[in-house]
């Protein structure tokens, strides 16, 4: 299959509103009959691809099979694997999360990562990588991004995003800088409403913008444009996802000439203000190539094609964007191969675990009294999880496998925002029976969560505790509570990555990865 042989539908208008459409896709709902139906319908409209979200491995592999068998256009699968498969799916490689690989700053680390995961993606047919992000988390407060970002300065940003991208490509895998002009400096989640940078356009191009300018310096294949007005571009509160101003800018004056894709148009950023219709129309006006699960997909299709049988600009807007995308489909390998699957050598790699303990080990960051390193066998240690939600695998996972490490038992428990008084009595009576409380703090950047702070009563349980024994608090994802709270020593993993946490269990344990 070749690309001229699509060349004849380049001026099909149903042709160029399907392709600029990436509904989102499930594995797990792929089971449904009626879903299935749903997901054959948009094949046969010649939907551009698909962006994946749940099910494992083998079932995300026959569902990519299968679906690119029916379309007679190549598929583009797209997902958010930031810090590897298991962001989206079940299986694959978890590697640190990006500040993690930022603290740990080896470049080469960084590459193989990238390329580690590209690998993973291309063995189940994913050939982009809504990766990395190029945010500068300069916003402590910051709900969204924090460890998702590399670092709070467009030096160790920037550095890494390259060799991030290069990983990524070097195995043919579209990279994709995200979340243009810059993310990193809002307080807001954009899957809840619409954030707000109010900098000076001298400030945004000298902060905000450079991770980009260095992506679009080593040709990366795609830039995802943000669900956040920028006050300098648009003095109204106008996404830069839809703004004809913020894109001028990275088309025109960056001279950026691959894929620019929108963020989620579900999003409540988005569906807050515009309709369904609204949205897709002013993205594609405004300089958008891809967009990224619109509400409803027929509808952004059938509304597409009206718009560009009444108006040649936009169906030349159109025509732009489908020849960007399949020129990415072309470069990606997908019309120089056959598109049917080979299902082998899908499970983990050995080699990528390693990598994966390596960049998490050398990430660690410890701070107060090191003498309480490591945790004895002979000492008698208890510990506590602060969560945020309902998710006790990874806190429980940590406690047990502490516990074998050490040889010693450990009784623990969960911390949330619902304890009551009397367990909170409960907890603080057991205290003088243990030598040392470990602590373990489960917050992170989580869509739709709009906080990711500690509430003040769970502050001081940590405070109350630590006034009368000696404790040790272990930071899994957002770092910055390290600085709320008090400890006799702290470790901070940047991730709650398996690998962060098995990284930090070997340091209380005073042993080594290899």
């Amino acid at each position: 299959m070749q690309l001229n042989q699509f060349n004849q539908n380049i001026d099909d208008i149903n042709f160029l509103s399907s392709q600029v459409i990436f509904p989102r896709i499930s594995a797990d709902d792929f089971k449904e009959s009626h879903y299935k139906k749903i997901i054959y319908d948009l094949v046969d409209k010649n939907v551009g691809g698909f962006c994946v979200f749940g099910g494992d491995l083998l079932e995300t592999y026959n569902m990519i099979s299968e679906l690119q068998s029916r379309s007679k256009v190549p598929l583009l699968f797209c997902a958010d694997f930031e810090n590897g498969l298991p962001m989206r799916l079940r299986g694959g490689t978890e590697f640190p999360h990006l500040m993690a690989l930022g603290k740990a700053n080896d470049l080469d680390i960084t590459f193989k990562i990238a390329r580690a995961i590209a690998l993973e993606c291309k063995k189940i047919g994913i050939h982009w990588n809504l990766a990395p992000v190029a945010d500068i988390n300069s916003n402590k407060n910051n709900p969204i991004i924090n460890i998702r970002s590399f670092g709070e300065t467009p030096e160790l940003v920037s550095k890494h995003v390259e060799y991030f991208i290069n990983g990524l490509q070097s195995e043919r895998v579209l990279a994709c800088a995200k979340h243009f002009p810059g993310h990193g400096d809002t307080s807001m989640d954009s899957h809840l409403t619409l954030p707000v940078l109010y900098h000076l356009e001298n400030r945004i191009k000298n902060f905000e913008i450079k991770p980009f300018v260095i992506a679009i310096k080593n040709k990366v294949k795609s830039i995802m444009v943000g669900h956040l007005a920028v006050s300098v571009f648009e003095k109204e509160k106008i996404p830069a996802t839809l703004s004809p101003k913020v894109i001028g800018l990275l088309r025109n004056e960056l001279e950026y000439d691959g894929l620019i894709v929108s963020d989620a148009l579900d999003m409540k950023a988005i569906t807050s203000n515009y309709s369904n219709v609204e949205a897709v129309i002013k993205a594609i006006y405004a300089g958008c190539n891809v967009l990224l699960i619109p509400p409803n997909p027929i509808e952004a299709i059938d509304s597409l094609t009206e718009e560009a049988q009444k108006n040649h600009i936009f169906k030349e807007n159109l025509k732009y964007s489908v020849i960007k995308i399949l020129e990415a489909k072309e470069w990606s390998g997908l019309f120089s191969q056959d598109t049917a699957l080979d299902g082998d050598n899908i499970n983990l790699s050995i080699e990528h675990e390693k990598l994966a303990l390596k960049a998490a080990y050398k990430s660690i960051e410890i701070s107060g009294n090191k003498e309480l390193l490591p945790i004895h066998e002979e000492s008698k240690f208890a510990g506590f999880a602060f969560i945020q939600d309902d998710d006790l695998e990874k806190p429980s996972l940590f406690f047990k496998i502490l516990a074998q490490a050490v040889e010693n038992d450990c009784d623990f428990g969960f911390i949330d925002d619902n304890i009551s008084k009397e367990e909170i009595n409960n907890i603080l009576n057991t205290i003088g029976k243990v030598d040392i409380i470990v602590f373990a703090f489960f917050y992170k950047a989580k869509a739709y969560s709009g906080s990711i702070d500690i509430p003040y009563k769970l502050r001081m349980i940590v405070d109350n505790i630590s006034g009368r024994t000696k404790s040790i608090a272990v930071f899994f994802g957002n770092p910055y509570l390290a600085e709320k709270i008090n400890s006799d020593l702290k470790i901070n993993s940047f991730s709650d990555s398996l690998p962060s946490i098995a990284a930090s269990i070997l340091y209380l344990s005073g042993r080594k990865p290899f």
